[in-house]
Formats: C-alpha cells, sequence, structure tokens
C-alpha cells in the first residue's frame, strides 16, 4: 500500500471539520468486510450527486490444507486500500464509483510429505522440499462498482458490488531441496510449472470480483 493512502484517509476526515467554500455535506465514517478487506473508509459527500471515498481492509485468513501429499498454503494480501468516487445520478441512495485498488501480492507455498509430480516427472520430499511461490500483479488496479449506501448524518448501512481489473500477474516459484541446487533436470521442470501455472493465472486471475458491506455513521 502506498505511504501517501493514509494522508489521504485525514484529509478526508479533516474535511469534515474544516467547511472549504463548496466543502463537504456530509462525512460518514465506516466499517466495513468483503472483498475490500476488514477494515474502514471515510467518505465525503459534495452535494447529492458527487462523493470521494477511501478506505483500508487487511485481510486476516491464511488458506492452509493437504492436497495429494502436500501440505499448502496460501497468504492472501495483508493489506487492500482503496481510493476512488461516488457518483449518485439520482440523487439518493443509488451509486456508481470507480478508482483504485492497491494492494500487495499472494504468497504461497508447498511441502512435499511423500513425492510429487513435477512437469510430468516425480520428486521425493527430499528433492522438492518446500516450494514457494508469489503470485504478482501491478501495484495498482482500476475498480468499478454499484451499490446502494446510505447518505447523511446518523448510522446507515452499504453495499456495493463489483470488480477490480487487475491484469496479468507474475508467477515466481522457488524450492529449498536438494535438487534444486544439485539438478539441472529439477530447476527446469520447475520453470516449465511455473510457466504453465502463470499461463492459467492469466486466462483466470485478471479481474477480482468485488463485494463490499458494512455499517456507515454520518457526521
Amino acid at each position: 500500500m502506498r505511504k501517501g493512502f493514509p494522508a489521504f484517509l485525514l484529509a478526508l476526515a479533516a474535511s469534515a471539520a474544516v467547511p472549504l467554500g463548496a466543502a463537504a455535506q456530509s462525512v460518514g465514517l465506516a466499517g466495513r468486510a468483503g472483498m475490500f478487506g476488514l477494515g474502514g473508509e471515510v467518505n465525503v459527500d459534495f452535494g447529492r450527486h458527487l462523493g470521494l471515498r477511501g478506505g483500508v481492509g487487511a485481510v486476516p485468513l491464511n488458506v492452509t490444507g493437504t492436497l495429494s501429499n502436500v501440505d499448502f498454503e496460501m497468504q492472501p494480501p495483508s493489506a487492500l486500500g482503496n481510493i476512488g468516487a461516488d457518483v449518485y445520478p439520482f440523487g439518493g441512495h443509488f451509486r456508481l464509483s470507480g478508482g483504485l485498488l492497491f494492494k500487495h501480492d499472494i504468497s504461497m507455498s508447498a511441502t512435499v510429505k511423500s513425492t510429487i509430480d513435477i512437469n510430468s516427472h516425480t520428486y521425493t520430499a527430499a528433492q522438492a522440499g518446500t516450494i514457494s511461490g508469489t503470485m504478482a500483479w501491478s501495484s495498482t488496479a482500476p475498480y468499478g462498482t454499484l451499490g446502494w449506501s446510505g447518505r447523511g448524518k446518523g448510522f446507515g448501512a452499504f453495499f456495493d458490488m463489483g470488480a477490480a481489473f487487475l491484469g496479468e500477474p507474475t508467477l515466481t516459484l522457488t524450492s529449498n531441496g536438494a535438487a534444486y541446487q544439485s539438478s539441472a533436470q529439477f530447476r527446469s521442470d520447475l520453470a516449465a510449472e511455473q510457466a504453465k501455472d502463470q499461463n492459467d493465472a492469466a486466462r483466470y486471475l485478471k479481474v477480482l470480483p468485488l463485494i463490499s458491506f458494512g455499517i456507515r455513521w454520518g457526521i
């Protein structure tokens, strides 16, 4: 997440107390959950039809399991941030939103318990060791959502759904097994597996579906 992002949130919050001519008509503080992470956001409405919104969310979840004699773990981005604009075309609660999503990369590891096939060749646990991977996207991604939100002062709920357009990821695989250091065949097989998996990721992981919901307090 970029260093300037928290400063943006502080600027939004400060606008609640510092009127600036055509200043904010309302400011909302919200707690949220969903694909933006578990966290909070600040929104500022300028009239009935336009607002600005930014938020930060953590993803406090690691996915672990065992599949085909391999113990695996996936660590999603530890934090997500977003900055965007809200347009209320009818001046009510329905809104169209767009902006930028700031994110970290996904880390993965797979520990071989007995044997594993890599590029159609079989390797033992000692040879393969723990295979680690990182899935990296561009540091920012545009997103668009549509939804409904409470407005004005007091408590209200909100819900948004849409997608972030991540682009093609880059996958990197490494191993701490003995064969990674001693076997050119193993390194070649791991590179082939990396290329295959990255091709699949480029086909299926370009777009991130987004759902976000929470409670807002207007001040």
